[in-house]
């Protein structure tokens, strides 16, 4: 109970820590020769998860975990989420470092950008990592997430699920749609259900630890009212989940566990 206390204490003490770090503005290419000014683009809205990569191997699960996450909010969110990956040092050509990108299933597109640039420096936020995983986001350009070496996908699409809902321009009373997932942990099936409080198109998805999404649950309109979908899990390994659902007004996630 004493370690759990002391974990709860020190899980609000570093989110604090978080949100009370401003980022540091840069102006910069991206590798395709693109000019980036941070504040600016946090001002427009844009949320921006920075990664940055020796690259080693060590860095590759946290890297392609970030970007399947960031992935995965670009068919609700479009121009909203964005990669930058970053070479630790800009010793690294932007040549070898597309190369490695690619060859690790990390792709370059209008949301997910590479850069080897000085001027982008991990120790503005802390002591270095590798990876280091930082979220930026809102027009106080706060730092809302830090992670060393590894990454926590739970809370990472929390983090930015709540960074949305805070620079949407739309209203979002349809976030809160209450979410339950029964039986959890799941065997060979189980039920997910939500309410809403009036019809809204949503999407629903299941989506593995690293953030890829596996099965498409549900994709169209919600009734006014309690929403039921059955989820078959049998053919699905044992171990952690999501199940995430997306609405005009914002993203919701729940954890699930599957065991057999």
């Amino acid at each position: 109970m004493k370690n759990q206390l002391f974990s709860i204490i020190l899980l609000a003490f570093s989110t604090t820590l978080m949100s009370q770090l401003t980022a540091t503005n840069f102006i910069c290419n991206d590798c395709s020769g693109t000019s980036h000014e941070l504040f600016k683009e946090l001002d427009s809205g844009k949320i921006i998860v920075l990664v940055w990569v020796m690259p080693c191997g060590a860095c590759t699960g946290p890297a392609l975990t970030c970007y399947n996450i960031v992935k995965s909010y670009q068919s609700t969110n479009p121009g909203k989420v964005f990669l930058y990956l970053t070479d630790d040092l800009a010793n690294t050509s932007c040549s070898s470092l597309n190369s490695w990108c690619t060859s690790n299933g990390i792709d370059q597109s209008s949301f997910s950008l590479r850069f080897s640039n000085s001027k982008i420096k991990m120790t503005d936020y802390g002591i270095s990592g590798m990876p280091k995983i930082v979220v930026l986001g809102g027009k106080d350009h706060k730092t809302l997430y830090i992670a060393n070496n590894t990454v926590n996908a739970v809370t990472l699409q929390k983090t930015i699920d709540n960074a949305l809902l805070v620079t949407s321009t739309t209203k979002i009373t349809g976030s809160s749609i209450p979410i339950t997932i029964d039986p959890n942990p799941a065997s060979a099936s189980t039920t997910i259900s939500c309410i809403s409080e009036e019809p809204q198109n949503a999407m629903i998805d299941l989506l593995n630890e690293t953030g890829l999404i596996l099965k498409t649950i549900y994709n169209g309109k919600l009734n006014s009212g309690e929403n039921t979908f059955i989820l078959n899990t049998a053919n699905y390994p044992p171990g952690n989940y999501f199940v995430k659902i997306k609405t005009s007004y914002g993203m919701k996630s729940k954890h699930l566990t599957i065991s057999h």
